[in-house]
Protein backbone atom coordinates (compact mmCIF):
# COMPACT_ATOMS: atom_id res chain seq x y z
CA UNK A 1 0.00 0.00 0.00
CA UNK A 2 2.85 2.23 0.76
CA UNK A 3 4.63 1.71 -2.55
CA UNK A 4 1.07 2.04 -4.14
CA UNK A 5 0.45 5.84 -2.44
CA UNK A 6 4.42 6.51 -3.47
CA UNK A 7 3.63 6.18 -6.71
CA UNK A 8 0.46 7.99 -6.94
CA UNK A 9 2.42 11.31 -4.96
CA UNK A 10 4.86 11.08 -7.46
CA UNK A 11 2.50 10.88 -10.66
CA UNK A 12 0.84 14.20 -8.92
CA UNK A 13 3.83 15.76 -8.54
CA UNK A 14 4.92 15.45 -12.24
CA UNK A 15 4.76 17.93 -15.06
CA UNK A 16 1.98 16.70 -17.28
CA UNK A 17 3.20 18.47 -19.94
CA UNK A 18 6.16 17.00 -20.23
CA UNK A 19 4.60 13.52 -20.27
CA UNK A 20 3.04 14.90 -23.42
CA UNK A 21 6.39 15.67 -24.73
CA UNK A 22 7.54 11.98 -24.28
CA UNK A 23 4.70 10.44 -25.58
CA UNK A 24 5.99 9.80 -28.83
CA UNK A 25 9.26 8.74 -27.86
CA UNK A 26 7.37 6.12 -25.15
CA UNK A 27 5.06 5.04 -27.98
CA UNK A 28 8.09 4.68 -30.91
CA UNK A 29 10.12 3.05 -28.35
CA UNK A 30 6.43 0.36 -27.99
CA UNK A 31 6.31 0.43 -31.64
CA UNK A 32 10.07 -0.70 -32.49
CA UNK A 33 9.90 -3.41 -29.40
CA UNK A 34 6.86 -5.24 -31.02
CA UNK A 35 8.54 -4.75 -34.54
CA UNK A 36 12.00 -6.11 -32.94
CA UNK A 37 9.63 -9.64 -31.41
CA UNK A 38 7.75 -9.31 -35.28
CA UNK A 39 11.42 -9.75 -37.02
CA UNK A 40 13.00 -11.95 -34.31
CA UNK A 41 10.11 -14.51 -34.66
CA UNK A 42 10.04 -14.16 -38.59
CA UNK A 43 13.81 -14.48 -38.95
CA UNK A 44 13.57 -18.25 -36.55
CA UNK A 45 10.31 -19.00 -38.72
CA UNK A 46 12.93 -18.58 -41.73
CA UNK A 47 15.46 -20.39 -40.28
CA UNK A 48 13.41 -23.13 -39.28
CA UNK A 49 12.29 -23.58 -42.54
CA UNK A 50 15.90 -23.76 -43.92
CA UNK A 51 17.10 -25.98 -41.60
CA UNK A 52 14.00 -28.28 -42.16
CA UNK A 53 15.18 -28.54 -45.84
CA UNK A 54 18.85 -28.85 -45.44
CA UNK A 55 18.20 -32.26 -42.15
CA UNK A 56 15.73 -33.61 -45.29
CA UNK A 57 18.10 -33.53 -48.09
CA UNK A 58 21.05 -34.92 -46.09
CA UNK A 59 19.37 -37.70 -44.86
CA UNK A 60 18.03 -38.93 -48.55
CA UNK A 61 22.47 -38.08 -49.25
CA UNK A 62 23.36 -39.98 -46.10
CA UNK A 63 25.15 -36.68 -45.32
CA UNK A 64 24.87 -37.48 -41.68
CA UNK A 65 27.17 -35.20 -40.41
CA UNK A 66 25.14 -32.45 -41.86
CA UNK A 67 21.96 -33.57 -40.56
CA UNK A 68 23.10 -34.03 -37.38
CA UNK A 69 23.83 -29.96 -36.94
CA UNK A 70 20.84 -29.40 -38.99
CA UNK A 71 18.46 -31.57 -36.58
CA UNK A 72 20.63 -29.53 -33.63
CA UNK A 73 19.98 -26.23 -34.57
CA UNK A 74 16.21 -26.80 -35.35
CA UNK A 75 15.74 -28.40 -31.75
CA UNK A 76 17.69 -25.01 -30.64
CA UNK A 77 15.26 -23.12 -32.22
CA UNK A 78 12.24 -24.70 -30.49
CA UNK A 79 11.17 -25.57 -33.79
CA UNK A 80 8.07 -28.06 -34.08
CA UNK A 81 7.31 -30.83 -34.37
CA UNK A 82 10.15 -31.75 -31.31
CA UNK A 83 9.66 -35.24 -31.33
CA UNK A 84 10.27 -35.43 -35.24
CA UNK A 85 13.83 -33.53 -34.72
CA UNK A 86 14.70 -35.52 -32.46
CA UNK A 87 14.31 -38.67 -34.28
CA UNK A 88 16.01 -37.65 -37.34
CA UNK A 89 19.03 -36.57 -34.75
CA UNK A 90 18.82 -40.18 -33.98
CA UNK A 91 19.54 -41.64 -37.22
CA UNK A 92 21.82 -38.94 -38.21
CA UNK A 93 24.07 -40.21 -35.05
CA UNK A 94 23.23 -43.79 -35.75
CA UNK A 95 24.68 -43.24 -39.20
CA UNK A 96 27.69 -41.77 -37.53
CA UNK A 97 28.37 -44.64 -35.61
CA UNK A 98 27.52 -42.88 -32.34
CA UNK A 99 24.94 -46.14 -31.42
CA UNK A 100 24.50 -45.29 -28.17
CA UNK A 101 23.30 -42.09 -27.95
CA UNK A 102 21.26 -42.65 -30.78
CA UNK A 103 19.67 -45.61 -28.68
CA UNK A 104 18.97 -43.39 -25.78
CA UNK A 105 16.81 -40.32 -27.98
CA UNK A 106 15.17 -43.30 -29.68
CA UNK A 107 14.15 -44.16 -25.67
CA UNK A 108 12.60 -40.69 -25.67
CA UNK A 109 10.35 -40.21 -28.57
CA UNK A 110 9.34 -44.03 -29.09
CA UNK A 111 9.82 -45.93 -25.00
CA UNK A 112 8.87 -49.45 -24.33
CA UNK A 113 6.68 -48.60 -21.60
CA UNK A 114 4.06 -46.36 -23.66
CA UNK A 115 2.49 -45.06 -27.23
CA UNK A 116 5.13 -42.36 -28.68
CA UNK A 117 6.42 -41.22 -32.05
CA UNK A 118 4.87 -43.64 -34.67
CA UNK A 119 7.79 -43.22 -36.94
CA UNK A 120 10.06 -44.47 -33.96
CA UNK A 121 8.20 -47.34 -32.82
CA UNK A 122 8.22 -48.43 -36.51
CA UNK A 123 12.21 -47.69 -37.07
CA UNK A 124 12.77 -49.90 -33.84
CA UNK A 125 10.56 -52.97 -34.64
CA UNK A 126 12.14 -52.81 -38.23
CA UNK A 127 15.69 -52.46 -36.69
CA UNK A 128 15.19 -55.57 -34.45
CA UNK A 129 13.17 -58.04 -36.61
CA UNK A 130 16.01 -57.02 -39.77
CA UNK A 131 18.68 -58.67 -37.29
CA UNK A 132 19.62 -62.49 -38.51
CA UNK A 133 20.22 -62.97 -34.66
CA UNK A 134 17.17 -61.87 -32.92
CA UNK A 135 16.68 -63.07 -29.78
CA UNK A 136 12.99 -63.87 -28.73
CA UNK A 137 13.42 -61.40 -26.07
CA UNK A 138 14.16 -59.09 -28.84
CA UNK A 139 11.00 -60.04 -31.02
CA UNK A 140 8.79 -59.52 -27.96
CA UNK A 141 10.29 -55.92 -28.00
CA UNK A 142 9.83 -55.33 -31.88
CA UNK A 143 5.88 -56.66 -31.38
CA UNK A 144 5.40 -54.32 -28.21
CA UNK A 145 6.70 -51.66 -30.56
CA UNK A 146 4.31 -52.66 -33.48
CA UNK A 147 1.40 -52.91 -31.54
CA UNK A 148 2.08 -48.96 -30.09
CA UNK A 149 1.77 -48.21 -33.97
CA UNK A 150 -0.90 -50.22 -34.20
CA UNK A 151 -2.92 -47.90 -31.28
CA UNK A 152 -1.40 -44.85 -33.35
CA UNK A 153 -2.98 -46.08 -36.91
CA UNK A 154 -4.52 -48.87 -36.97
CA UNK A 155 -3.85 -48.96 -40.46
CA UNK A 156 -0.01 -48.85 -40.79
CA UNK A 157 0.71 -51.10 -43.77
CA UNK A 158 3.50 -52.26 -42.32
CA UNK A 159 2.96 -52.50 -38.79
CA UNK A 160 -0.06 -54.97 -40.11
CA UNK A 161 2.91 -57.18 -41.95
CA UNK A 162 5.34 -57.12 -39.39
CA UNK A 163 2.98 -58.47 -36.91
CA UNK A 164 1.40 -61.43 -39.34
CA UNK A 165 5.12 -62.32 -39.73
CA UNK A 166 6.24 -62.30 -36.32
CA UNK A 167 2.82 -64.74 -35.42
CA UNK A 168 3.67 -66.81 -37.90
CA UNK A 169 7.35 -67.15 -36.53
CA UNK A 170 5.87 -67.64 -33.48
CA UNK A 171 3.41 -70.16 -34.18
CA UNK A 172 0.52 -67.72 -33.69
CA UNK A 173 -1.69 -68.37 -36.54
CA UNK A 174 -4.88 -67.17 -35.57
CA UNK A 175 -3.11 -63.81 -34.78
CA UNK A 176 -1.15 -63.77 -37.73
CA UNK A 177 -3.84 -64.34 -39.92
CA UNK A 178 -5.93 -61.22 -37.91
CA UNK A 179 -3.46 -59.00 -38.77
CA UNK A 180 -2.63 -60.17 -42.49
CA UNK A 181 -6.44 -60.23 -43.56
CA UNK A 182 -6.12 -56.65 -42.39
CA UNK A 183 -3.82 -55.65 -44.97
CA UNK A 184 -4.33 -58.72 -48.15
CA UNK A 185 -6.18 -56.18 -49.88
CA UNK A 186 -3.92 -53.40 -49.98
CA UNK A 187 -0.67 -55.31 -50.17
CA UNK A 188 -1.44 -58.97 -52.36
CA UNK A 189 1.85 -59.97 -51.84
CA UNK A 190 1.21 -60.98 -48.27
CA UNK A 191 -1.28 -63.44 -49.64
CA UNK A 192 0.93 -66.63 -49.04
CA UNK A 193 1.60 -65.47 -45.99
CA UNK A 194 -1.97 -65.70 -44.49
CA UNK A 195 -2.87 -69.08 -46.63
CA UNK A 196 0.07 -70.51 -44.57
CA UNK A 197 -1.24 -68.88 -41.75
CA UNK A 198 -4.76 -70.73 -42.72
CA UNK A 199 -3.14 -73.86 -43.70
CA UNK A 200 -1.43 -73.83 -40.13
CA UNK A 201 -5.03 -73.91 -38.86
CA UNK A 202 -6.85 -76.13 -40.99
CA UNK A 203 -8.70 -73.96 -43.39
CA UNK A 204 -7.54 -75.85 -46.56
CA UNK A 205 -10.69 -74.01 -48.26
CA UNK A 206 -9.19 -70.70 -47.35
CA UNK A 207 -5.83 -71.18 -47.47
CA UNK A 208 -5.49 -73.10 -51.28
CA UNK A 209 -8.15 -69.40 -51.79
CA UNK A 210 -5.40 -67.01 -51.14
CA UNK A 211 -2.78 -69.02 -52.53
CA UNK A 212 -4.14 -68.99 -55.95
CA UNK A 213 -4.21 -65.27 -55.26
CA UNK A 214 -0.56 -65.66 -54.80
CA UNK A 215 0.37 -67.35 -57.58
CA UNK A 216 -1.53 -64.99 -59.92
CA UNK A 217 0.25 -62.13 -58.70
CA UNK A 218 3.55 -63.11 -58.53
CA UNK A 219 3.43 -64.56 -61.66
CA UNK A 220 1.92 -61.65 -63.50
CA UNK A 221 4.54 -59.89 -61.94
CA UNK A 222 7.53 -62.30 -63.38
CA UNK A 223 5.91 -62.22 -66.77
CA UNK A 224 5.69 -58.50 -66.51
CA UNK A 225 9.48 -58.57 -65.54
CA UNK A 226 12.02 -57.62 -68.33
CA UNK A 227 14.92 -58.66 -66.16
CA UNK A 228 15.06 -61.69 -63.41
CA UNK A 229 12.75 -61.14 -60.42
CA UNK A 230 14.26 -63.69 -58.01
CA UNK A 231 11.76 -62.87 -55.41
CA UNK A 232 8.27 -63.16 -56.90
CA UNK A 233 9.44 -65.91 -58.85
CA UNK A 234 10.48 -67.90 -55.68
CA UNK A 235 6.93 -67.14 -53.94
CA UNK A 236 5.32 -67.98 -57.38
CA UNK A 237 6.66 -71.32 -57.06
CA UNK A 238 5.94 -71.52 -53.21
CA UNK A 239 2.42 -70.72 -53.68
CA UNK A 240 1.66 -73.52 -56.74
CA UNK A 241 3.69 -75.92 -54.02
CA UNK A 242 0.92 -74.83 -51.06
CA UNK A 243 -1.28 -75.64 -53.92
CA UNK A 244 0.64 -79.12 -54.09
CA UNK A 245 1.37 -78.29 -57.96
CA UNK A 246 4.90 -80.00 -58.14
CA UNK A 247 5.48 -79.73 -61.02
CA UNK A 248 4.35 -76.24 -62.22
CA UNK A 249 6.49 -74.81 -59.07
CA UNK A 250 9.57 -76.80 -60.53
CA UNK A 251 8.90 -75.52 -64.44
CA UNK A 252 8.62 -72.03 -62.93
CA UNK A 253 12.05 -72.46 -61.13
CA UNK A 254 13.87 -74.15 -63.47
CA UNK A 255 12.91 -71.57 -66.32
CA UNK A 256 14.39 -69.22 -63.93
CA UNK A 257 17.32 -70.91 -63.80
CA UNK A 258 17.52 -71.78 -67.38
CA UNK A 259 16.82 -68.33 -68.45
CA UNK A 260 19.22 -66.28 -66.06
CA UNK A 261 21.83 -69.01 -64.11
CA UNK A 262 20.79 -67.60 -60.91
CA UNK A 263 22.27 -70.11 -58.88
CA UNK A 264 19.24 -69.03 -56.25
CA UNK A 265 16.74 -71.07 -58.04
CA UNK A 266 18.87 -74.47 -57.34
CA UNK A 267 18.51 -75.39 -54.02
CA UNK A 268 14.21 -74.60 -54.58
CA UNK A 269 14.03 -76.65 -57.09
CA UNK A 270 15.72 -79.74 -54.65
CA UNK A 271 12.87 -79.37 -52.46
CA UNK A 272 10.11 -79.03 -54.73
CA UNK A 273 10.95 -82.42 -55.84
CA UNK A 274 11.40 -83.51 -52.24
CA UNK A 275 8.19 -82.11 -51.66
CA UNK A 276 6.65 -83.97 -54.50
CA UNK A 277 7.87 -87.22 -53.72
CA UNK A 278 6.45 -87.32 -50.38
CA UNK A 279 3.31 -86.50 -51.68
CA UNK A 280 3.62 -88.82 -53.93
CA UNK A 281 4.83 -91.67 -50.83
CA UNK A 282 1.96 -89.94 -49.11
CA UNK A 283 -0.79 -90.92 -51.54
CA UNK A 284 0.90 -94.01 -53.05
CA UNK A 285 -0.43 -92.55 -56.15
CA UNK A 286 3.07 -93.56 -58.45
CA UNK A 287 4.97 -96.88 -58.77
CA UNK A 288 9.02 -96.95 -57.27
CA UNK A 289 10.62 -95.95 -60.99
CA UNK A 290 8.37 -92.56 -60.54
CA UNK A 291 9.69 -91.52 -57.37
CA UNK A 292 13.22 -92.81 -57.93
CA UNK A 293 13.30 -90.19 -61.62
CA UNK A 294 11.93 -87.91 -58.97
CA UNK A 295 15.02 -88.16 -56.91
CA UNK A 296 17.58 -88.13 -59.51
CA UNK A 297 16.35 -85.13 -60.89
CA UNK A 298 16.12 -83.12 -58.08
CA UNK A 299 19.53 -84.66 -56.58
CA UNK A 300 20.83 -83.06 -60.08
CA UNK A 301 20.36 -79.70 -59.24
CA UNK A 302 20.31 -79.98 -55.27
CA UNK A 303 22.94 -82.98 -54.42
CA UNK A 304 23.01 -82.30 -51.10
CA UNK A 305 19.45 -81.88 -50.11
CA UNK A 306 19.03 -84.40 -46.98
CA UNK A 307 15.14 -85.55 -47.85
CA UNK A 308 15.92 -86.45 -51.02
CA UNK A 309 18.86 -88.32 -49.92
CA UNK A 310 17.02 -90.75 -46.89
CA UNK A 311 14.11 -91.19 -49.90
CA UNK A 312 16.80 -92.59 -51.82
CA UNK A 313 18.55 -94.78 -49.22
CA UNK A 314 14.90 -95.89 -48.21
CA UNK A 315 14.14 -96.62 -51.44
CA UNK A 316 17.25 -98.73 -52.12
CA UNK A 317 16.38 -100.89 -48.98
CA UNK A 318 13.26 -102.40 -51.23
CA UNK A 319 12.90 -104.84 -53.22
CA UNK A 320 12.47 -104.97 -56.96
CA UNK A 321 14.61 -103.03 -59.85
CA UNK A 322 13.53 -99.72 -58.21
CA UNK A 323 15.25 -100.25 -55.28
CA UNK A 324 18.19 -101.54 -57.64
CA UNK A 325 17.94 -98.18 -59.20
CA UNK A 326 18.42 -96.80 -56.21
CA UNK A 327 21.69 -98.52 -55.08
CA UNK A 328 22.48 -98.40 -58.48
CA UNK A 329 22.41 -94.31 -58.05
CA UNK A 330 24.43 -94.09 -54.49
CA UNK A 331 26.96 -95.97 -55.79
CA UNK A 332 27.12 -94.07 -58.92
CA UNK A 333 27.19 -90.63 -57.09
CA UNK A 334 29.56 -91.79 -54.16
CA UNK A 335 31.94 -93.17 -57.56
CA UNK A 336 31.81 -89.76 -59.14
CA UNK A 337 33.02 -87.98 -55.67
CA UNK A 338 29.18 -86.55 -56.04
CA UNK A 339 28.08 -85.45 -51.83
CA UNK A 340 30.19 -88.91 -50.89
CA UNK A 341 29.84 -86.79 -47.03
CA UNK A 342 26.26 -86.13 -47.45
CA UNK A 343 25.67 -89.75 -48.60
CA UNK A 344 27.86 -91.67 -45.80
CA UNK A 345 25.69 -89.38 -43.65
CA UNK A 346 22.49 -90.17 -45.15
CA UNK A 347 23.67 -94.33 -45.30
CA UNK A 348 24.31 -93.48 -41.49
CA UNK A 349 21.41 -91.90 -40.73
CA UNK A 350 19.29 -94.68 -42.32
CA UNK A 351 21.47 -97.24 -40.18
CA UNK A 352 20.75 -95.32 -37.17
CA UNK A 353 16.78 -95.57 -37.65
CA UNK A 354 17.08 -99.22 -38.55
CA UNK A 355 19.12 -99.76 -34.99
CA UNK A 356 22.63 -100.57 -36.52
CA UNK A 357 24.38 -97.64 -34.71
CA UNK A 358 27.58 -99.44 -35.28
CA UNK A 359 27.53 -99.29 -39.25
CA UNK A 360 26.04 -95.58 -38.66
CA UNK A 361 29.02 -94.58 -36.69
CA UNK A 362 31.12 -96.06 -39.57
CA UNK A 363 29.38 -94.00 -41.97
CA UNK A 364 29.70 -91.00 -39.89
CA UNK A 365 33.21 -91.49 -39.11
CA UNK A 366 33.49 -92.29 -42.99
CA UNK A 367 31.49 -89.08 -43.95
CA UNK A 368 34.24 -86.80 -41.42
CA UNK A 369 37.33 -88.88 -42.70
CA UNK A 370 36.29 -88.23 -46.57
CA UNK A 371 35.59 -84.24 -45.76
CA UNK A 372 36.52 -83.05 -42.41
CA UNK A 373 37.51 -79.67 -44.01
CA UNK A 374 33.57 -79.12 -44.94
CA UNK A 375 32.02 -77.40 -42.45
CA UNK A 376 28.71 -79.59 -42.50
CA UNK A 377 30.15 -82.58 -42.39
CA UNK A 378 32.53 -81.62 -39.52
CA UNK A 379 28.66 -80.34 -37.98
CA UNK A 380 27.16 -83.41 -38.51
CA UNK A 381 30.30 -85.38 -36.56
CA UNK A 382 30.04 -83.09 -33.75
CA UNK A 383 26.22 -83.71 -33.42
CA UNK A 384 26.77 -87.22 -33.44
CA UNK A 385 29.15 -87.50 -30.62
CA UNK A 386 26.71 -85.22 -28.78
CA UNK A 387 24.12 -87.77 -28.87
CA UNK A 388 23.53 -91.71 -27.80
CA UNK A 389 23.96 -93.57 -24.87
CA UNK A 390 27.68 -93.02 -24.38
CA UNK A 391 28.46 -89.20 -25.71
CA UNK A 392 31.48 -87.70 -26.42
CA UNK A 393 31.18 -84.36 -25.68
CA UNK A 394 34.69 -83.31 -25.12
CA UNK A 395 35.44 -84.08 -28.91
CA UNK A 396 32.01 -82.99 -30.30
CA UNK A 397 32.91 -79.17 -28.43
CA UNK A 398 37.05 -79.90 -30.07
CA UNK A 399 35.44 -80.39 -33.82
CA UNK A 400 33.07 -77.50 -34.09
CA UNK A 401 34.88 -74.45 -31.85
CA UNK A 402 37.35 -74.48 -35.08
CA UNK A 403 34.49 -74.23 -37.13
CA UNK A 404 33.01 -71.34 -35.11
CA UNK A 405 36.43 -69.60 -35.61
CA UNK A 406 35.88 -69.39 -39.18
CA UNK A 407 32.36 -68.98 -38.90
CA UNK A 408 31.52 -67.73 -35.86
CA UNK A 409 27.92 -66.32 -37.11
CA UNK A 410 26.39 -69.38 -38.58
CA UNK A 411 23.40 -70.20 -37.16
CA UNK A 412 23.98 -74.41 -37.54
CA UNK A 413 27.74 -74.36 -36.52
CA UNK A 414 26.00 -72.10 -33.43
CA UNK A 415 22.91 -74.56 -32.58
CA UNK A 416 25.65 -77.28 -32.55
CA UNK A 417 27.66 -76.12 -29.93
CA UNK A 418 25.16 -74.71 -28.10
CA UNK A 419 23.39 -78.34 -27.75
CA UNK A 420 26.82 -79.61 -26.72
CA UNK A 421 27.31 -76.29 -23.90
CA UNK A 422 24.12 -77.78 -22.74
CA UNK A 423 24.62 -81.36 -22.38
CA UNK A 424 28.45 -80.17 -20.53
CA UNK A 425 25.77 -78.08 -18.54
CA UNK A 426 27.47 -74.64 -19.54
CA UNK A 427 24.07 -73.25 -19.40
CA UNK A 428 24.54 -69.42 -19.80
CA UNK A 429 27.05 -70.20 -23.06
CA UNK A 430 24.63 -72.25 -24.74
CA UNK A 431 21.78 -70.13 -24.08
CA UNK A 432 23.76 -67.72 -25.82
CA UNK A 433 24.47 -70.21 -29.09
CA UNK A 434 20.70 -71.51 -29.14
CA UNK A 435 19.36 -67.70 -28.94
CA UNK A 436 21.83 -66.87 -32.00
CA UNK A 437 21.08 -69.51 -33.96
CA UNK A 438 17.37 -69.95 -33.21
CA UNK A 439 15.56 -67.29 -35.49
CA UNK A 440 17.29 -68.58 -38.81
CA UNK A 441 16.92 -72.07 -38.62
CA UNK A 442 14.50 -74.55 -40.25
CA UNK A 443 13.94 -76.91 -37.62
CA UNK A 444 13.57 -75.71 -34.60
CA UNK A 445 12.27 -78.04 -32.09
CA UNK A 446 15.07 -79.51 -30.73
CA UNK A 447 16.74 -75.71 -30.11
CA UNK A 448 13.36 -74.69 -28.06
CA UNK A 449 13.31 -77.91 -25.90
CA UNK A 450 17.56 -77.44 -24.95
CA UNK A 451 16.23 -73.94 -24.30
CA UNK A 452 13.41 -74.64 -22.03
CA UNK A 453 16.19 -76.92 -20.21
CA UNK A 454 18.91 -74.40 -20.24
CA UNK A 455 16.96 -71.91 -18.92
CA UNK A 456 15.04 -74.20 -16.65
CA UNK A 457 18.28 -74.49 -15.16
CA UNK A 458 19.25 -71.46 -14.45
CA UNK A 459 16.43 -70.64 -12.51
CA UNK A 460 14.23 -68.40 -15.17
CA UNK A 461 11.28 -70.32 -15.36
CA UNK A 462 9.26 -68.06 -17.53
CA UNK A 463 11.08 -68.22 -20.38
CA UNK A 464 11.69 -71.77 -20.08
CA UNK A 465 7.62 -72.50 -20.23
CA UNK A 466 7.85 -70.64 -23.29
CA UNK A 467 10.23 -72.80 -24.90
CA UNK A 468 9.03 -75.99 -23.70
CA UNK A 469 5.38 -74.68 -25.20
CA UNK A 470 7.19 -73.96 -28.52
CA UNK A 471 8.77 -76.82 -28.36
CA UNK A 472 5.76 -79.43 -28.29
CA UNK A 473 3.76 -76.79 -30.69
CA UNK A 474 6.05 -78.03 -33.23
CA UNK A 475 6.32 -80.46 -35.55
CA UNK A 476 8.24 -83.82 -34.52
CA UNK A 477 11.79 -83.39 -36.22
CA UNK A 478 13.55 -86.72 -35.58
CA UNK A 479 12.83 -89.91 -33.55
CA UNK A 480 14.46 -90.38 -30.21
CA UNK A 481 17.12 -92.79 -31.58
CA UNK A 482 17.90 -90.33 -34.57
CA UNK A 483 21.05 -88.18 -34.22
CA UNK A 484 20.26 -84.60 -35.80
CA UNK A 485 20.83 -83.89 -39.00
CA UNK A 486 23.33 -81.41 -38.61
CA UNK A 487 23.38 -79.57 -42.32
CA UNK A 488 19.74 -77.53 -41.72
Amino acid sequence: MKTARRFKSWLRSRDRRLFRRGLPALLGFVAWLVFGTCLFLWNSREAGSRYVGIAAKAMATKDFETARIATQRLLGLGHEPRRQHVFDLALSLGGLGRDKDAVSLLGVVAPLDSPGYLPGHLFIAQTLLAKTNATLQEIGFAEQHLKYVIALNPQSLDANELLGRIYLRLGKWDLAQKYLSAIVSSRPQTALLLAAALKAQGDTVEARGWAERAARFHRDKVEAAKLDVPASRLAWADALAMLEDYKGAFTVLEAGWTQYGNKAYLSPMGEVCALWVESLTRNRSSDMATQVALIQRGLEYAPQNETLLKHLIALSHMEGPEAEAARATITRMLTAGNAPAILHFTLAIDAWQHGRPDEARQHFGLAFDSASQLPFVANNMAMILAVGDKPDLPRALAIIQPLLDRFPNNPSFRETRGQILVRLGRWQEGVADLEFALPQLASTRSTHSALAEAYRSLGLRDLAAQHERLAKGLPEERTSAQPPAGNK
